[in-house]
């Protein structure tokens, strides 16, 4: 099948939809004019997203077919709604939005086209397909697999992440894992495993993995499927390629044939969420890729630090000026690494407006969640907040309530955004259902579904989409306990109309879901994101790893440095050298530090106006202040006694 031809008077159109994006950049032209399968390495900030989504907006102009589609896949939602954002702006655009065309996640592709018909078809119920959940179920049940268990307490640095992590691999469904490891097939801890992984399927808990495998089954199992989906599809489009692991890319391989135009966009200096495991199989970028060099995001003095980093391709540009924020080196000594991120709000606050904080999102990202090296603090997320949490279960290892609906720090404090609010609120109402027993909830795994699906079976929802409003806008949830039981109380009545007959008020307050979760009380509780304050301004900083912000952009990140368990370094320290001297990554680092860098290079280059780098004092070698000073950076230490003074040059707590 032909592809519709972009040609350059066809780009002019762009100007207006675009404005923000100049698309007279050769780079960029040639990208768009490109109707072949072609690979497109692009830097960080580069509008690579919107330059898709500019694409995607021209062929829906001149697209013929009415029952086949283009096929847009991304790695990230962030991804997937930025697109879907700029497509549905005009009318044409919005055309893609629906049949025969699909824009989503690899995952919801997987889902949805091959993994899901399957087991549906098999007579398998998914209750939950996330990680997370997998991972907090796994190790809830394996203290009843006497065996593995005792294997897994004797082997504490392999056991726990394999267990946490254990998936399904090819059509046959063999037992494998992410992280970790396990005992070989045949022996009495490998049965173990893969009995608790096939009871979590039973029970509908599968990992994002798993479905690959599954779409694989149904590959080996009905030959026809790659005709068939090719023939849909003659046009793939795939973004964040670099994050596509070999599972993956041997998938979509297999699954759209020759006859299917495939353009895949990506930047292999990003590739920090793909598995380590094949990682020498995968293709992105082939020889001859087209280069997106310059960045839009940030300015040069920002451009020169994610250099220092950068491991592969044409080094990044940037189109704009200096700047005139500098990039900063937080240095704290050992005991104050849990002050580091409200320092780094007191000085968000004392150098950018409002105007600007207004813009986005402020964010504090380390590499690493947890670690349990013996080092000093700078291991991991823990270090800096050690009210980080990562666990969202309770101790039966169902998900927590309690988590969903507690008050996050910055309401009525700083502006905040509700969406994540009330995604959680209409899951937790969702759980709440599902666990007392109520058929009305039978078959929906989605909470942006519930309400749909309660309509069609003709339910009132109005007294639902109420109880929606108040858990969302609402405060003091889980102020205490008292107030936690009067939580349950508005649960309950706001929801017994779906509750089957004869559950009364003290079962549901009895259901294990509403346990708290394992870390500390209700007192104790503390969301992963830091409000600071000063003289009536206040800032929201969010706290999480570095692949949790993969494809954002901030107005401000705090990098925070982090320790290599299997590479025995801390990437700052590792990584200073060349920001302080502008020197490439050195061509004898191993695959383990060249992954650190990329981390690096990815937490480094999400933020519009401020860059600052966090590290503990004792690592940094004689000169590099100095040396950082001379590149026009900023020092900021924190000493042990809190010092109210801010200078220019030094800033000291």
């Amino acid at each position: 099948m032909t592809i519709p031809l972009i040609e350059l008077a066809d780009v002019e159109q762009l100007a207006s939809a675009f404005q923000d994006l100049d698309f007279n950049d050769p780079e960029r032209r040639a990208v768009l004019l490109t109707a072949g399968s072609a690979d497109v390495q692009a830097a960080p900030g580069s509008g690579k997203t919107t330059l898709l989504a500019a694409k995607l907006l021209l062929l829906a102009q001149k697209w013929p077919h009415p029952n086949r589609g283009v096929c847009v896949l991304s790695h990230t939602n962030v991804a997937r709604d930025e697109i879907s954002k700029r497509l549905s702006q005009t009318a044409i655009g919005s055309r893609l939005l629906s049949y025969p065309h699909f824009v989503g996640t690899i995952h919801a592709f997987v889902n949805q086209f091959l993994a899901l018909p399957l087991l549906r078809s098999d007579g398998h119920a998914v209750d939950v397909i996330d990680n997370d959940i997998f991972a907090t179920r796994a190790v809830a049940a394996l203290p009843y697999k006497y065996t593995l268990n005792g294997w897994v307490k004797n082997n504490p640095h392999q056991g726990p992440s394999a267990i946490s992590t254990l998936r399904y691999e090819g059509p046959d469904l063999q037992l494998g894992w992410e992280d970790g490891n396990l005992p070989a097939a045949g022996t009495p801890s490998h049965a173990q495993a893969k009995q608790l992984k096939d009871e979590l399927a039973a029970k509908g808990i599968f990992r994002h993995e798993d479905m690959f495998a599954y779409a694989a089954r149904l590959l080996k199992r009905v030959p026809d499927v790659p005709k068939l989906v090719s023939l849909r599809f003659p046009l793939v489009l795939i973004d964040e390629m670099q994050d596509t692991s070999w599972t993956q890319e041997e998938l979509l391989n297999q699954l759209f044939d020759k006859t299917v135009v495939m353009q895949r966009y990506g930047d292999r200096n990003q590739r920090i969420l793909s598995s380590s495991k094949d990682a020498g199989k995968l293709t992105f970028p082939r020889d001859g890729c087209l280069h997106v060099t310059t960045t839009k995001r940030f300015t040069e003095n920002i451009a020169s630090a994610v250099r220092a980093v950068q491991e592969y391709g044409e080094p990044i540009a940037a189109s704009a000026g200096d700047g005139t924020q500098p990039p900063m080196l937080i240095l704290y000594d050992t005991g104050s690494a849990p002050r580091v991120i409200e320092h780094f709000g007191r000085l968000i606050l004392a150098t950018l407006p409002d105007t600007i904080l207004q813009t986005g999102v402020v964010k504090a990202v380390c590499a690493r969640k947890q670690s349990d090296a013996n080092q000093p603090a700078g291991r991991h997320l823990g270090d800096y907040w050690p009210a980080y949490t990562t666990s969202t279960t309770t101790r039966t290892g169902e998900e927590s309530i309690f988590r969903l609906l507690s008050d996050h720090p910055e309401m009525g404090v700083a502006a905040m955004n509700l969406n994540r609010r009330v995604r959680d609120v209409r899951r937790a109402i969702l759980l709440c259902l599902r666990a007392a027993g109520s058929q009305a909830v039978k078959g929906v795994r989605d909470a942006s579904g519930l309400m749909r699906h309660l309509e069609s079976l003709g339910f009132e929802t109005a007294p639902i989409r109420i109880l929606c409003r108040r858990l969302t806008i609402g405060r003091g949830h889980s102020a205490s306990a008292a107030a936690w039981a009067s939580t349950l109380d508005v649960l309950y009545d706001g929801l017994i109309s779906l509750f089957p007959p004869g559950f009364f008020r003290d079962a549901f307050h009895a259901l294990p879901i509403f346990e708290l979760p394992l870390v500390g009380t209700v007192a104790a509780q503390s969301s992963n994101e830091c409000v600071v304050t000063h003289d009536g301004r206040s800032v929201c900083i969010h706290i999480g790893t570095t692949a949790s912000v993969k494809g954002e952009t901030h107005v401000a990140t705090l990098v925070l440095e982090a320790y290599g368990g299997q590479s025995r370094k801390f990437d700052l320290q590792t990584a200073l050298t060349n920001i302080c001297d502008g020197t490439p990554i050195s061509k004898k680092a191993s695959e383990l530090v060249r992954g650190q860098y990329r981390n690096l290079y990815v937490a480094m280059s999400r933020p519009r106006h401020f860059l600052c780098l966090a590290m503990n004092k004792e690592r940094i070698e004689p000169g590099k202040v100095e040396a950082l000073l001379a590149k026009g950076w900023a020092i900021s230490e924190i000493s042990v006694e809190p010092v109210p003074e801010l200078t220019s040059a030094s800033l000291k707590q």
